[in-house]
């Protein structure tokens, strides 16, 4: 079997990596027609304001996808569009039309749902929602299979996006396990040390995070720290400062090669907490690369973390909200045995269930029954 994986995706995203890696450690030969849009961008939703010089580029990187494809790609049975597709889905149904090709269409989520419902940069009334939606439905309708992350995910796509008769397929994301691995560093043997690395957004619900390390500022040996950027940065700064919150440091970004290393210095790694729909519908990366390196982690306990994971047994949970999330971080500290035991629990699932090579096998299935 023989794929061309299609787009302006962000190569470095584990969405992308993860199957790129896994089809090619599954003996799929895969060919790349890649022209980068995306890379090095930490807030992708704004893009989607589409400025003059955005469109501009747009173009100019799908005539060189096209370029590329007629040219330089050699013979192939199915053509997967990588996350962020979106955009790049019209060109790819146009070549697979006229090649006589199955296409798979990976979008991870919902560009309604994260740049207008969940990050909120435009209105749900404007033009550039209808854009959003209009975008999610025809990506979908153009496409003989769709890659979805959650089964709740794919319910949101049939029920709110009014997509029943769709063919949507349930791949979990995983981690890059070349990447991510258990790694041995100094600690501080006196302080229980929790710390969360991702993006600055509502999804994530990190002002509760801020709220429970209030709440445990007099409990001296538990040490947040906070890594990352994004729109919501400001704002937490100004929280922390205000709350004189000693207990709570921020790190800025970090290189993505360096974040095995980064996690191995924590206690406990946070999931996210946020309100959401779209946080009961996701497992976020962060939860797989936990359970890569072998780190317990606490998160909201949701429909989508059930879907694959055990509280208790692979995974902390709790109620997303200051006091319990608190109240958690409390029993973890205290509870050495079952910290440990859930850790081991959660790094055997991931290499049971979510490695590279047991996720592209899952990907191969699917494209030989498209």
């Amino acid at each position: 079997m023989s794929v061309c994986y299609f787009g302006t995706y962000e190569r470095s995203y584990p969405r992308n990596s993860i199957f790129l890696e896994g089809l090619r450690r599954n003996a799929v030969t895969v060919f790349e027609c890649h022209v980068p849009l995306w890379e090095k961008t930490v807030t992708k939703g704004e893009k989607f304001g589409f400025s003059i010089t955005f469109i501009l580029r747009f173009f100019i990187a799908q005539f060189r996808l096209l370029f590329r494809y007629v040219f330089f790609i050699p013979k192939h049975d199915i053509i997967i569009v990588g996350y962020i597709g979106h955009l790049d889905i019209f060109l790819a149904k146009m070549i697979a039309f006229f090649g006589r090709k199955k296409l798979v269409f990976n979008p991870l989520v919902s560009l309604f749902d994260t740049v207008i419902i969940d990050r909120g940069y435009f209105t749900t009334s404007s033009l550039k929602a209808r854009l959003m939606r209009f975008l999610d439905r025809s990506a979908c309708k153009m496409s003989d299979v769709v890659l979805l992350d959650t089964e709740a995910h794919i319910q949101y796509f049939r029920n709110e996006l009014d997509l029943p008769n769709i063919n949507f397929k349930r791949l979990f994301v995983g981690a890059d396990d070349r990447l991510f691995s258990p790694e041995q560093t100094e600690k501080p043997k006196n302080n229980f040390h929790v710390m969360f690395i991702g993006k600055f957004i509502p999804l994530h619900g990190i002002e509760k995070i801020i709220e429970s390390a209030g709440i445990l500022k007099s409990e001296t040996d538990i040490i947040f720290t906070l890594v990352g950027l994004g729109q919501l940065r400001p704002e937490i700064e100004k929280k922390i400062n205000e709350q004189g919150l000693d207990n709570v440091r921020l790190v800025d970004w970090i290189p993505y090669n360096q974040l095995s290393q980064k996690m191995a210095e924590a206690d406990l790694l946070l999931g996210i907490f946020g309100d959401s729909d779209k946080a009961k519908r996701v497992i976020p990366n962060k939860l797989f690369q936990t359970l890569a390196v072998g780190k317990p982690s606490l998160t909201a306990d949701t429909p989508a973390i059930r879907e694959l994971l055990i509280p208790d047994e692979h995974i902390f949970t709790s109620e997303p909200t200051p006091d319990k999330i608190a109240e958690k971080i409390r029993f973890i500290r205290t509870h050495e045995k079952t910290r440990c035991m859930v850790s081991i629990n959660g790094h055997k699932f991931f290499h049971e269930k979510l490695s590279i090579e047991k996720l592209g096998a899952e990907l191969k299935t699917i494209l030989k029954d498209a």
